[in-house]
């Protein structure tokens, strides 16, 4: 169901204004004041100099904050325990979009929490001429709650990081500001609202983490090999140093002693090529000529081998024929013959 244009405008607007004032309070400008607006005053803020040390570099945080999904960013509070994308906004140089999200209960008696929420993030640079990237959440009313979960505001959840002159140490500032509503006692509160304020002290941690389970599993299918399975070991693509598993790699090798996986091995076969397939379980993808508007489509395969073979076309009636000739009979000879 797509938005309207109100609504549209409304959510960019919203975006727009809290990233520039978190931006500014991260920067500690005279127009940069945030203060907490929840009801029972869960609002927390953190600063801290980040030394990366051998973790990783400014893109790889970058990318951390850019990929929801990550189950070790997930599992340290660096994002909502768990979301799904909405509605994706498109608009010039933002990365925004209405996502739904799940807190989970941190005891296990009590009931998760859930909010529909904006999560807007932008790479900027600073006065100084140094990088910096910037991710703010904030909640967005749908007209419909969830009756499963106790609704939650997010009136502000941002995080800033900024280059300093050691590439290896990064400059970063968090505000949570969030109503978590309910019965839920004040310590409670604090607490769950300092695990994600105080988060971007472990990330360096996280990258660690992050990296060390990206390497256990294939990096196309996102399958995790059983280590009992035969051929169950990844590799990794000489051409994308992707690891890939066994489904995921192409039986075409360019090179004696080569690994390629299925892309960069069509890539090299035939780089015009406008289908792509996945071997084994992987999904078939083709590039949709008719509709400009969605590249990639997703296409079944036959339902039964017979269709796969062309033993017969789809169109043929199967159906036996019936006898309708008793439905000619007249009356008297139906009745005469129903008493024989």
């Amino acid at each position: 169901m797509p938005i309207d244009s109100a609504t549209r405008s409304a959510i960019l607007d919203k975006a727009t204004g809290g990233i520039r004032d978190l931006i500014n309070w991260a920067q500690q400008t005279p127009a940069g004041k945030l203060l907490p607006k929840t009801t029972n005053w869960t609002f927390e803020a953190c600063r801290v100099e980040l030394e990366l040390g051998d973790a990783g570099t400014f893109d790889d945080v970058i990318h951390l904050y850019k990929t929801p999904g990550d189950a070790a960013a997930s599992l340290h509070y660096v994002h909502v325990d768990r979301s799904q994308v909405l509605f994706p906004l498109e608009a010039p140089g933002m990365d925004i979009s209405l996502r739904w999200g799940l807190f989970r209960a941190p005891l296990p008696f009590m009931r998760d929490r859930s909010a529909t929420y904006i999560e807007y993030s932008k790479e900027f640079t600073d006065p100084n001429g140094r990088r910096g990237f910037a991710r703010y959440i904030r909640s967005h009313a749908l007209g419909h709650n969830d009756s499963r979960f106790v609704h939650t505001e997010i009136r502000s959840w941002g995080v800033v990081i900024v280059e300093t002159n050691d590439p290896n140490v990064l400059h970063v500032s968090s505000t949570v500001d969030i109503d978590w509503n309910g019965n839920m006692p004040a310590w409670m509160a604090a607490l769950m609202t300092s695990r994600r304020a105080q988060a971007i002290k472990q990330l360096a941690h996280v990258l660690r983490v992050s990296k060390k389970l990206a390497a256990k599993r294939c990096g196309i299918c996102r399958a995790k090999p059983s280590f009992l399975a035969r051929g169950s070991r990844l590799v990794a693509c000489d051409d994308c140093t992707k690891v890939v598993c066994n489904d995921c790699r192409s039986p075409h090798i360019h090179a004696p002693g080569a690994t390629s996986c299925w892309i960069c091995a069509s890539i090299k076969t035939d780089p015009h090529a406008h289908d792509l397939r996945v071997h084994c379980n992987s999904t078939v993808m083709r590039d949709c000529s008719e509709d400009k508007g969605t590249p990639w489509t997703h296409t079944s395969p036959p339902a039964r081998i017979s269709q796969a073979v062309n033993w017969y076309p789809d169109e043929r009636d199967t159906t036996p024929d019936v006898d309708l000739s008793y439905l000619c009979i007249s009356a008297p000879q139906r009745t005469a013959y129903q008493v024989a």
